[in-house]
């Protein structure tokens, strides 16, 4: 089922607005002044305040709620470390109502695909799922709004046309504008009426224009840290911090390609976990492929003495570091060896030598710059 926070209705409650919070952040130094927040801030109160106008009775007001009045969403789009996340938190705090839920989008298609699965074999499922949606939540908040394969693109086309037919209001986070989803994927065509859907029930926003509070982080912080001693473990949980600090955390294990992945922590963008954890298990490429679609900073602790005895181990690291360069990942590492001295051996000489290259290259101020670059994966079924 999906999350939703049961309701804030007491003679005493008065809600905090949206507006109100960003106040208390920019007053407290958590953000600096920033003109495209502020914007954002502002369709963000205007939304929040059309909600309580037609839900201030009681609960029963949602079932006076007419479809046709429900209030216009926000999309903001933009790069990671922009506030995008924290701005919609804070929406979603602020609505005093039951239902409401907010999810990562790319939960939210596991969830879909889940119940469709429940329900093979019946009647127009997806009416069913919409349904249930819709029950649960008339506010819904993405994060990381990202379409990335066929199947997914068939299904949101279908889901969301179905969704704000019932009355559904919007808030979403993308790195994306509206118009670059599924951007050369198969079958686009099919697409684009759900890219036209969102830009009309949604304000679009770029919030490009404001301070990157991450790079700031990764700019002002050491990436690699060795060798490894008992103050390591302590640093990279500062960093992590530092990272994080507007996001809610978890030590929870994730899910990748239908295989566990135990972590130090996590957020919905930000992945902390042991190099034993990733490259000494048995990990294919694909899986890096997902934690880079789905994460766009990464830390690994512990990344041992590399040597041909830990070919395997060693092999995976490769993978893993071709793989975030590629697609712009962020990475930290605490380390025994520093990165001209990471491997001791003869087998992966040749290909340890363009991953000593990347490392030093991923410090650089050119690539922490750099965009996150998702992909389409060609997925078919």
């Amino acid at each position: 089922m999906l999350n939703s926070k049961p309701d804030s209705h007491s003679t005493a409650y008065i809600p905090t607005s949206p507006a109100e919070r960003y106040a208390q952040a920019l007053e407290s130094g958590q953000f600096m002044p920033d003109e495209a927040q502020a914007q954002a801030v502002q369709e963000l109160d205007r939304v929040w305040k059309e909600l309580l106008t037609r839900y201030k009775a009681s609960k029963k007001a949602f079932r006076r709620f007419r479809r046709q009045t429900y209030p216009k969403g926000v999309y903001m789009w933009g790069g990671v470390g922009r506030g995008k996340t924290w701005l919609m938190d804070q929406f979603y705090e602020s609505v005093p109502f039951r239902r409401k839920t907010r999810m990562h989008f790319h939960h939210f298609m596991q969830h879909v695909h889940k119940e469709l699965n429940k329900l093979s074999g019946q009647r127009n499922p997806l009416d069913l799922v919409a349904d249930q949606i819709y029950k649960n939540a008339v506010v819904i908040c993405f994060d990381e709004f990202f379409v990335s394969n066929v199947t997914d693109a068939m299904i949101i086309s279908d889901l969301f046309q179905k969704l704000f037919e019932r009355g559904i209001t919007l808030v979403a986070t993308s790195n994306i504008a509206p118009e670059g989803l599924y951007k050369n994927g198969i079958h686009r065509d099919r697409f684009l009426p759900t890219i036209a859907l969102v830009q009309k029930n949604c304000t679009v926003l770029n919030v490009d224009a404001g301070i990157d509070y991450r790079l700031r982080v990764l700019k002002q912080a050491q990436l690699f840290k060795h060798p490894l001693g008992n103050d390591v473990q302590a640093w990279m949980a500062e960093r992590f911090s530092a990272l994080t600090q507007t996001q809610v955390q978890s030590n929870s294990p994730i899910m990748i390609n239908n295989r566990v992945v135990e972590t130090l922590g996590h957020t919905e963008d930000v992945l902390w976990c042991e190099f034993s954890e990733l490259c000494f298990k048995p990990r294919s490429p694909a899986d890096f492929i997902e934690i880079a679609n789905i994460y766009n900073t990464v830390l690994v602790s512990n990344v041992p003495h590399l040597t041909d005895f830990l070919s395997e181990g060693t092999r995976r690291f490769i993978y893993l570091v071709d793989e975030f360069y590629d697609r712009g990942v962020k990475l930290l590492l605490t380390s025994e060896d520093s990165i001209i001295d990471l491997y001791k051996g003869d087998k992966l000489a040749f290909e340890i030598e363009r991953t000593r290259s990347r490392l030093l290259e991923m410090q650089s101020d050119d690539y922490l710059n750099s965009e996150h670059r998702q992909i389409q994966i060609a997925k078919t079924s």
